[in-house]
């Protein structure tokens, strides 16, 4: 599609109000689909991560060393990586389908997700790769790196791209309004930044409170209690990583309609 600057020949203004707003809007309008998928990872991660729960802990040196330890703490880890990938291209679904005024299903949300998973996390292993060499260098060319793939993965997901094409449509779409990008990012940085750390805080006054006087690890009173907080934990974590993939949805969405014009009702096409 031909960008309207060329026929306008004015740029067209990056709206940054508008950009946090439907970063917010896309996770709490589709909070319940968002928290039914988050729910269903932390129900079989936990199930997967189980055997930890049920090792010796009154001697933390000697579960340190053992083998069996460390195997289904990588285990964990790596399921992790792909639970909050999998949430964060949940997320992008939905949000894009909210600003484009367009109707998807859950089940056919969640295993087109599913499906996806493997492919994102590589692209975006690949851009924060990139990203660490660049910033390794120099500094600029990071940034640049950085904000000009930043949005590779509704590139791939919401249009007929290659994999590796995404990170050309990233590109064309940040092109003349990078630093706009980065301003955007770092205040969602900022603003995330402020509620994870007031949540730390509340969580640290609650265990603090909660475990207090207990034999921390090894008391078989406290074991509940701790799941508990990490399941609230990992929650939180969730939400925030969908929060961030509503705000990268919103900043795709912004730049193909200041680059193509208002977007229609395209989604529903992806899942016919």
């Amino acid at each position: 599609m031909t960008d309207t600057i060329n026929y306008q020949g004015v740029k067209p203004s990056f709206d940054m109000g508008r950009v946090m707003n439907r970063s917010f809007s896309g996770l709490f309008k589709n909070i319940k689909p968002i928290l039914l998928a988050t729910l269903i990872c932390l129900v079989v991660s936990n199930v997967l991560s189980a055997p930890l729960l049920f090792m010796d802990a009154s001697d933390p040196t000697a579960l340190t060393q053992s083998p069996a330890y460390w195997i289904m703490t990588a285990i964990s880890s790596l399921l992790g990586f792909l639970f909050f990938m999998f949430i964060c291209i949940f997320t992008d679904y939905f949000a894009f389908a909210s600003f484009t005024n367009s109707q998807v299903r859950f089940k056919n949300v969640f295993f087109k997700s599913l499906k996806l998973t493997l492919p994102l996390l590589f692209i975006v292993i690949l851009y924060f790769i990139s990203t660490y060499i660049g910033m390794i260098f120099l500094i600029v060319p990071g940034v640049i790196i950085s904000v000009g793939w930043a949005i590779i993965g509704p590139s791939y997901l919401h249009e007929d791209t290659s994999l590796f094409g995404s990170f050309g449509r990233s590109w064309q779409l940040t092109s003349g309004y990078k630093w706009w990008v980065w301003l955007a990012t770092i205040v969602m940085g900022i603003l995330m930044t402020v509620m994870f750390t007031v949540l730390i805080l509340i969580m640290a006054g609650v265990g603090v409170s909660g475990f207090a006087g207990a034999d921390m690890l090894a008391s078989s009173s406290v074991r509940p209690l701790l799941f508990i907080f990490g399941l609230l934990a990992s929650l939180f974590m969730y939400l925030m990583f969908a929060l961030y993939a509503s705000f990268i949805t919103a900043l795709y969405t912004e730049l193909r309609e200041l680059k193509e014009g208002p977007l229609g009702e395209t989604m529903g096409a992806i899942f016919d």
